[in-house]
């Protein structure tokens, strides 16, 4: 997971870097990220079929050899046009990422043991986001932002090499993802809808408000761009334990739908916070940035998890969340961008995105009537 999205995070933080080398604009950096997850959301329908047919072992190995291939192409870029190429071909580990793990874990993992190595698996992304928060700004300033992402490549082959030589995962498709009684049925409950509506208002905000953090806390709060690295690595790992502990919770019987309800409600307030640091209280990007990965970074276990539970639809279950929560990334970052070019100001993007996880909350808190519980 890690591995499928950590280029995506490293852009994001060497931003300023790219507007000067490729003379391109915020909403230029936007569309950096939306080509990315653009494509990844066209075609999180099919991975999460592939990944029901492939299995979770064959197609994690094909999540990590697109990802270091495409990581090989971004270093390699010498213009934007070839940079967004580059990006979209990365998309295709995007939307794989999440059904080929979810698969996977459906497949191996014990019922009761679910939820906790759901939140691990999750944490990956969390990983990437302080990886390259704390580490692109250092290898930048030391040898160039193109020396981290071949840093990025090498390390995509190597998990690769691990998922062939290591793992005890089985090698068939779907055999053993749930009991021999199990009837596999193509309706999926129509939560599983409200949770893809719900990734996908979150994922406006992380594709949005998420990308474009570091040039906030350098342009609204006054931050040095070390510091700015900072304050995105530190979502990330805050959001790390977060949701490892959530899958534990989950585990212990804690309800997803109110689990994802409570992050909503806290990831309006963090996104708040961190509005108040660009009218002169710098202390509450910290603050905000903390509640944020508490929140806005750590409900994709429950998300996920709720995926995994669908046993032989697993992969198509989380088909249809990727394909939600990758949409609204795709549309959040060009979005975005073209709000600060337009207005001069972070102010209306992050005051939106606060209001738009109120209507996650809402659109969660919903719970269906007895007899309209499929889709």
């Amino acid at each position: 997971m890690m591995m499928s999205t950590v280029v995506f995070f490293a852009l994001a933080v060497v931003a300023s870097e790219l507007q000067d080398e490729f003379s391109i604009s915020k909403l230029q950096i936007g569309l950096l990220g939306a080509i990315n997850t653009g494509v990844g959301s066209l075609l999180a329908p099919l991975s999460g079929r592939m990944s029901d047919a492939l299995g979770g072992r064959r197609a994690m190995a094909a999540v990590l050899l697109v990802s270091g291939f495409s990581a090989i192409l971004v270093a390699l870029a010498q213009s934007y046009a070839f940079l967004l190429l580059a990006m979209g071909i990365a998309g295709l580990a995007q939307g794989l990422g999440n059904p080929s793990t979810n698969r996977a874990i459906a497949t191996g993992i014990p019922t009761a043991q679910r939820g906790i190595v759901t939140g691990i698996k999750q944490s990956g992304v969390q990983l990437a986001v302080f990886t390259a928060g704390f580490l692109m700004p250092w290898i930048t300033n030391n040898y160039g932002w193109r020396a981290g992402v071949w840093m990025i490549a090498g390390l995509s082959f190597i998990a690769l090499l691990g998922v062939i030589l290591i793992t005890e995962l089985p090698l068939d498709s779907v055999h053993g993802a749930g009991s021999t009684s199990e009837a596999k049925s193509d309706r999926l409950p129509i939560f599983v809808t409200q949770v893809a509506i719900f990734g996908f208002l979150l994922g406006t905000i992380g594709g949005g408000i998420g990308r474009f953090l570091p040039l906030f806390a350098e342009e609204a709060a006054g931050l040095t761009a070390a510091d700015a690295g900072r304050v995105f690595g530190l979502q990330g790992l805050v959001a790390i334990p977060t949701r490892i502990v959530s899958g534990i919770l989950l585990d212990r019987g804690v309800p997803a739908r109110r689990m994802l309800f409570m992050m909503a409600l806290g990831g309006s307030v963090a996104v708040t916070l961190m509005w108040l640091a660009s009218i002169g209280s710098p202390p509450y990007l910290w603050m905000g940035t903390v509640l944020a990965g508490m929140t806005l970074g750590s409900w994709n276990t429950a998300a996920n998890l709720s995926m995994v539970r669908e046993r032989t639809n697993a992969g198509k279950a989380s088909g249809r969340l990727i394909m939600g929560f990758l949409l609204g990334t795709t549309l959040g970052g060009p979005i975005v961008g073209w709000s600060i070019d337009e207005f001069d100001s972070y102010t209306p993007a992050w005051l939106a995105s606060a209001a738009l996880a109120l209507v996650g909350a809402a659109v969660i808190y919903h719970q269906p009537a007895e007899h309209d519980r499929s889709t």
